[in-house]
């Protein structure tokens, strides 16, 4: 679910989707203020597909000899300068670093580039969605990206605590409070290639930690932070008033998703929450006392990965009511999880494996072993996203792009 980058600011905005440690138990009010929180929304979730890589600013170098003689490989090099970070949205690339974004198509052109400072880069993204938001963690201006260009910036009040995006050009930036709030979410839609605001929600309650967008655009939610845990408060674009909330009173809310059924789906410490639309919580998997270091939301299933101490673990696929759709055994340590429609990328030290919803194998790739990120493309494509490497697999009879440090 889509951040990647950012600083660590009162709030620890992390990359989205990577496979991390679980979360302490907060036993008291000030643990929690002072916690470690991870946040990430996207429209029904999934991971946010963003990576580690280095860009000058003339962007990639290509060689089109293979493409013109009709091969199926053409190599892009990236070349020597910052680190950036990548985040894709559907046939297209969104690069963000500390002197600015570009977005590049799907064989590595470059399309469009603007040049402004971040010093904490960050990326929000939708998993099978068509626009990213690049930001400033902790600053004040945020622009949207995508295959028709790069906004305007937007300038916010306060600092940037995360963003969220939906479909359709819907998305949300969550500042910190001022003033008597504790928080802010503003939530626009591209019209014309221009944000234009459409819903504005303030927290007096806690501090506000991000946002999700239905896949309609039309529902959001928005996380708070309470003494004991979070809170999720429900919107729609054609109310003022909050139509429900859902309060969890048992460790932080890390993550939101929303299913392409507007069911929400909370990532809490230990369990995996199903939000009905009025606000109605109820837990489809306790996973407290094990390790989830992988989870991601595709449009109608959730997969997860439980590590074991020996490296191995479990992959469980569900439905969003917890039904066990398939489960499989792994031997070698997860690196990344995603998931985007119905399929699921899993990304080990050995390669990249892609699955159904049910966990049976669509397509392997062993030469993504070494990436750090990997997402799926269709039903049998992926990318995978390295230090100073990519690769996108378009599965038997298409293209494969490599791109590696030349």
């Amino acid at each position: 679910m889509g951040v990647i980058g950012g600083a660590e600011a009162e709030y620890d905005v992390r990359s989205a989707g990577k496979p991390r440690a679980k979360p302490a138990r907060m036993p008291s009010a000030g643990a929690v203020f002072s916690a470690v929180l991870i946040f990430a929304a996207a429209s029904a979730a999934a991971l946010a597909y963003v990576v580690g890589g280095e860009l000058s600013a003339a962007g990639f170098s290509r060689a089109w000899a293979s493409l013109a003689a009709g091969g199926r490989e053409a190599v892009f090099a990236f070349e020597d300068g910052f680190d950036d970070i990548f985040a894709d949205i559907g046939d297209a690339v969104v690069s963000a670093g500390p002197s600015g974004a570009a977005v590049y198509d799907g064989v590595g052109e470059e399309m469009y580039r603007e040049s402004f400072a971040m010093a904490n880069p960050a990326i929000a993204a939708a998993p099978g969605g068509m626009l990213a938001v690049v930001y400033d963690s902790g600053g004040k201006s945020a622009r949207a990206a995508g295959r028709s260009g790069i906004t305007v910036p937007l300038t916010l009040e306060s600092e940037i605590v995360s963003c969220a995006v939906g479909r359709g050009g819907v998305f949300a930036v969550t500042t910190r409070g001022a003033g008597e709030y504790k928080g802010r979410v503003e939530f626009f839609r591209l019209s014309g290639g221009v944000p234009e605001k459409i819903y504005d929600w303030f927290s007096g309650e806690g501090p506000a930690l991000g946002a999700a967008v239905s896949r309609s655009g039309k529902s959001f939610a928005a996380l708070t932070l309470t003494a004991r845990g979070g809170r999720i408060v429900l919107l729609d674009s054609g109310s003022t008033e909050p139509r429900g909330e859902y309060v969890h009173r048992d460790g932080a809310i890390l993550e939101l998703a929303y299913m392409a059924s507007g069911t929400l789906i909370a990532r809490a410490d230990g369990a995996l929450i199903a939000v009905s639309e009025n606000g109605e919580g109820k837990v489809i998997r306790d996973f407290t006392g094990r390790e989830l270091d992988g989870y991601a939301c595709g449009d109608a299933f959730i997969v997860m990965h439980l590590s074991r101490a020996d490296g191995g673990g479990e992959l469980v696929s569900m439905d969003e009511r917890g039904a066990e759709l398939g489960r499989i055994e792994t031997s070698r340590g997860l690196v990344w999880l995603s998931a985007a429609g119905d399929r699921a990328a899993v990304l080990r030290s050995d390669g990249l494996s892609l699955y159904d919803r049910e966990l049976r194998l669509v397509a392997s790739y062993p030469d993504a072993s070494g990436a750090s990120c990997a997402f799926p493309r269709g039903k049998t494509g992926a990318g995978a996203w390295g230090e100073g490497e990519g690769r996108i697999f378009a599965g038997s009879g298409g293209l494969l792009i490599k791109s590696k440090k030349g």
